[in-house]
């Protein structure tokens, strides 16, 4: 009877002892789920816009130059475009607005909306593609493609730049 005894101890223990390691394996995972959650939610290498999202932007703005310019040409002819203009514009910096606070709600730099807000001033002049180069001039300093392609002059004039604003 006492070796029966003992073996009934034995197995529960052995029991508690995979259900500890079982519990163990579970907490692992999910810490390894979060931390790759973590690790996913921050841009890579420092990028705050994705080579899709700068495809999609310039398609976007570019779209939207065009656009203005149809509507520009419009307002020479028939002087209408000014007014189509200024909604089209308003449209356009409500959508980058947007976009721009959930950038700068990852970590983009808060100076970035001073290019938005030069881009919406570029939109309503005539013949002035302001949001395209608003997008070019984030890209530029997103990927630091100055530095990259020029060296340390390019480098320097980021950094002159980067004071400026």
């Amino acid at each position: 009877m006492d070796d029966e005894t003992t073996t009934i101890e034995e197995e529960r223990m052995m029991q508690l002892e995979q259900q500890r390691l079982a519990a163990e394996r579970q907490q692992e995972k999910q810490e390894e789920e979060e931390a790759g959650a973590e690790a996913r939610a921050k841009p890579a290498k420092g990028h705050y816009i994705s080579s899709g999202e700068a495809a999609l932007l310039l398609a976007f703005t570019g779209a939207v130059e065009i656009i203005q310019a149809i509507v520009d040409w419009l307002n020479l002819a028939f002087m209408i475009g000014t007014i189509i203009n200024a909604i089209i514009t308003a449209f356009v910096f409500g959508i980058l607005a947007i976009w721009m606070i959930g950038k700068v709600a990852k970590g983009a730099p808060k100076k970035w909306y001073k290019a938005l807000y030069y881009g919406a001033g570029g939109g309503v002049l005539p013949i002035i593609p302001g949001f395209l180069g608003a997008i070019i001039y984030l890209l530029i300093q997103d990927r630091k493609i100055l530095g990259k392609v020029a060296g340390k002059l390019g480098e320097d004039v980021e950094k002159a730049v980067k004071k400026a604003m």
